[in-house]
């Protein structure tokens, strides 16, 4: 039984003008989530959607759509009611340095690599959980964005990893990665959810008066990826590149380190 890896991100991808003490630009952050589902369960999954949507009463297309109590309900509902595995990875642009340089300050090419650390994330799960043989699809939302140099990159990467962690690229046929649209592919509107829930750990705005908010990603918290031990961050949830260089609030950095959920012995269950 295969699975399929369904991804969507929260914030944007400039990085050459980037909002600051009030000034106009990207978002401060992007996050770049994966909800990994076995094929089996995609059935359950679309009238999971369905229910919730009539229990709400109203349909959504990005998270942002949603009011807290709506959010907190599909969160909780979406972790006890389902089974698959959620994935993120959070980078802070301000900490791009000479990277940003290097690839021309070029939103593509950064948002790449961000796939390129998720789907590392991914496979690693995959490997761990004896399902790396089975050629998972890969369904990104449709964008504004060159995939076919996704698909030559991670292609690339994939016959030549030069590190340890790009051996989990193995799993994966790049060259069958498709996008599709919110409204052709319902299923990305779990990975919206958890891009969501992990981008508001860290987006600060007027709007929210500088107060991140935690409490959807708690909610999300037992669906993540995670390693024998349970633990969380470092595998479901992955900052680019280190904790500290994301997250400036202890309140976060507590949470996100104390994350557990629960080790599988497969995804299958």
């Amino acid at each position: 039984m295969g699975c399929t890896v369904f991804i969507d991100e929260s914030g944007d991808t400039g990085i050459r003008k980037v909002r600051a003490d009030g000034r106009p630009g990207a978002s401060e952050y992007f996050v770049l989530a994966a909800a990994v589902m076995p094929n089996a369960t995609q059935i359950v999954a679309r009238k999971l959607l369905e229910e919730l949507e009539q229990t709400i009463g109203k349909t959504w297309r990005h998270a942002t759509d949603l009011n807290h109590s709506q959010t907190v309900f599909l969160c909780r509902s979406v972790s006890k009611k389902l089974n698959l595995r959620f994935f993120a990875v959070v980078s802070r642009k301000a900490t791009l340095g000479e990277y940003a340089n290097e690839i021309s300050w070029n939103p593509h090419m950064f948002y790449n690599k961000c796939a390129h650390y998720l789907l590392e994330c991914v496979g690693g799960y995959l490997k761990a959980k004896g399902m790396f043989s089975d050629d998972p699809d890969v369904i990104f939302e449709g964008r504004n964005h060159d995939f076919d140099a996704l698909r030559r990159y991670v292609g690339k990467i994939k016959k030549t990893p030069h590190h340890t962690r790009a051996q989990n690229l193995q799993c994966f046929n790049p060259f069958g990665f498709v996008e599709r649209a919110k409204h052709e592919e319902l299923l990305l509107k779990y990975a919206d959810l958890a891009a969501h829930a992990v981008y508001q750990c860290v987006n600060k705005t007027p709007a929210n008066f500088g107060i991140p908010e935690p409490r959807y990603l708690s909610e999300l918290e037992s669906r993540f990826g995670a390693d024998e031990y349970g633990k969380i961050l470092g595998n479901g949830l992955k900052c680019i590149h280190t904790l500290d260089q994301v997250i400036d609030e202890k309140e976060i950095k507590d949470l996100w380190q104390k994350m557990r959920a629960k080790p599988l012995i497969s995804i299958r269950n």
